[in-house]
């Protein structure tokens, strides 16, 4: 998908937030997209959210099918995916990052953070920055580089 195809369909509010809804044809299926962007100069998208987009696009469903070992949930069958989440903050860190928001009971949310176009983990609250540190930030926030590295650690392991 292109920056102008995305750029057509998205509706932007005055919380500076764009809505569409994107066609996953592995799926099947519309889901709707929300970006979160500052509208500074104006509402766009950038770069790196194109790419989130074109790499959920772009997955197999082999990727989709990794959800059920990721979420550890027997009703995985009955869950459905309700949102695409990407964020132009996440843009500093190296790497293209998504959430990918799953409705797995009549009230309950689960967000699975998407990298590089790989399903990663549950996102249980972490921040984004304390999965990978970037040269383009080297200020951290309220956690060690130590701490951060055994916290990367200890999410490989899993």
């Amino acid at each position: 998908m292109t920056k102008k195809e995305l750029s057509i369909n998205i509706s932007w509010d005055e919380f500076e937030m764009g809505t569409c809804g994107i066609f996953v044809e592995t799926l099947d299926q519309y889901i709707r997209t929300v970006f979160f962007q500052d509208h500074k100069p104006q509402p766009t998208i950038s770069d790196k959210m194109l790419q989130g987009v074109n790499d959920i696009l772009d997955m197999d469903i082999k990727e989709f099918e990794r959800l059920e070992e990721i979420l550890g949930i027997e009703d995985y069958k009955q869950s459905k995916i309700e949102e695409i989440h990407l964020d132009q903050d996440n843009d500093l860190f190296d790497g293209v990052y998504a959430e990918v928001i799953i409705a797995v009971g009549s009230h309950t949310h689960i967000a699975v953070i998407v990298k590089d176009g790989t399903f990663m983990c549950i996102n249980d609250g972490t921040y984004f920055d304390t999965l990978e540190v970037s040269d383009k930030q080297t200020e951290t926030k309220g956690i060690s580089e130590k701490d951060r590295e055994n916290f990367i650690a200890m999410m490989s392991e899993e």
